[in-house]
């Protein structure tokens, strides 16, 4: 493939503006050969065509010594008048004749478009012309008196045509070039970081773009690789850690169970409790880290899903922990949607998770679960009966790690849930939002369908 020859951005549009000039010079020469070759041709008088003829007349009356009932003039017009000065003839209308008779008053003046000619009976005849290009043919002469105008208009409008069609091309260049660095640009942004960035514009400044973006491309897949290879690093780590710990901690929860089983004073059973309740904790605190090490949104690809099947799924895992409670699970439909496009493992554990939270904070009363449209987007609804979300709650909730009581002592709220659920958010294009009712606290995730 030949090397695509390079220009600087200056140079480019000078070239685009030498040749607009270059195309109007040439239609305006052009449309000058035109003219000339319809006057060589006859099609047009030239501009003293009008003069020629009527001193040609003026020779020929000349000769004749009197004037003839009428001439048949075709580039000229004539007034005939008496000794008196009165009109017995003229080629004129009446409006253009007052005119002609107000403007050419002395017979014996000399003037640039008329001139006078008397014979031996007192009475004279005044030629009057034009110096403008008219056409040969009476009728077209009729219909367009002036041609001159006529061709200036249409060598303007050729002018425009050529104008319009020549920035249409040159947008269209211009367009496809930037369309190499828009589709570069998009690379990157989608991700694509394995196929190399080869596209060249032809223009300096604008393939300077392009090759930043290839380097932007190259560091940035291999700063992903490095973020990739550090998180199974840190993965493996985490496993083997929690791993290591779990082994004790189940020696430990299980010799306290069987002292527990033993005849205690009510000192002894307390510290021991208080052992394998410590121990149990710092099981969830292991569990719950293996759960985060765990979590990679980008792991599970989009697919076809029927909505159906979600919520059945979902049905399925939050109905027996809505029951536990005595409290009422309420799903609706508010859609004409069979089939979206989403990570399924992904969003049910998003659903179950908002859901889950939602039941555990209602003490009593209901959890009402709304599936919606909105535009391009898909809303899963939560609204609760519960005391909703304190003002500190709503500002932090979505943090990992964040809990309502900072003493780590009342509740097992870790901020990890909903911290999950705003990835498998953003992941689908959509977000997650947090807040209250008249009646409870309302958790609304969002997703971008494509209809």
């Amino acid at each position: 493939m030949a090397k695509i020859k390079t220009i600087g951005l200056t140079r480019y549009v000078t070239h685009i503006l030498l040749l607009a000039f270059s195309g109007v010079l040439a239609i305006l020469l052009l449309m000058l050969l035109v003219f000339q070759l319809l006057i060589s041709t006859e099609k047009i008088a030239p501009a003293n065509a009008g003069e020629v003829e009527a001193r040609n007349e003026m020779a020929q009356l000349k000769e004749r010594l009197s004037f003839p009932d009428k001439l048949k003039p075709n580039y000229y017009d004539y007034i005939y008048f008496a000794k008196n000065g009165d009109v017995k003839n003229t080629s004129l209308s009446e409006e253009s004749l007052e005119d002609a008779v107000k403007r050419y008053k002395n017979k014996n003046d000399s003037y640039p478009t008329g001139t006078f000619l008397s014979f031996s009976d007192g009475s004279y005849v005044l030629f009057l012309w034009q110096y403008k290009a008219q056409f040969t043919n009476a009728r077209l002469r009729a219909i367009f008196p002036n041609f001159e105008v006529l061709f200036i208009i249409g060598t303007a409008f050729v002018l425009i045509l050529f104008f319009v069609l020549y920035v249409r091309r040159a947008s269209k260049q211009i367009k496809a070039k930037l369309i190499l660095v828009e589709q570069a640009s998009q690379q990157i942004t989608q991700k694509n970081l394995d196929s190399a960035i080869n596209a060249a514009t032809g223009i300096i400044e604008f393939d300077h773009v392009l090759q930043s973006m290839e380097e932007m491309r190259g560091a940035l897949k291999e700063s992903l690789v490095q973020q990739w290879e550090t998180q199974q690093q840190r993965k493996k780590e985490i496993a083997a850690l929690t791993h290591d710990i779990n082994t004790p901690l189940t020696v430990i929860n299980g010799n306290a169970e069987l002292l527990l089983e033993e005849e205690l004073d009510a000192e002894q059973r307390q510290l021991i409790q208080h052992i394998h309740d410590s121990g149990m904790k710092t099981k969830k605190y292991l569990h719950l880290l293996q759960q985060i090490s765990n979590f990679d949104v980008v792991q599970e690809e989009k697919v076809p899903v029927a909505i159906e099947a979600i919520m059945d799924d979902l049905s399925k895992i939050l109905l027996p922990l809505a029951k536990q409670k005595g409290i009422e699970l309420d799903i609706q439909h508010k859609h004409d949607l069979t089939t979206i496009m989403v990570a399924p493992v992904l969003l049910t554990r998003a659903l179950v998770n908002i859901g889950n939270n939602a039941i555990s904070y209602t003490a009593s009363g209901s959890v009402k679960v709304t599936i919606e449209k909105q535009k391009q987007k898909l809303a899963f609804i939560f609204e609760d009966t519960g005391p909703g979300f304190s003002p500190e709650a709503l500002n932090h909730a979505k943090e990992m790690f964040w809990q309502q009581d900072q003493s780590r002592t009342i509740n097992n709220n870790y901020g990890i849930g909903l911290s999950i659920v705003e990835q498998v958010a953003n992941y689908h294009q959509g977000q997650l939002k947090l807040e209250n009712t008249a009646v409870g606290g309302k958790v609304t995730l969002t997703l971008t369908i494509n209809d």
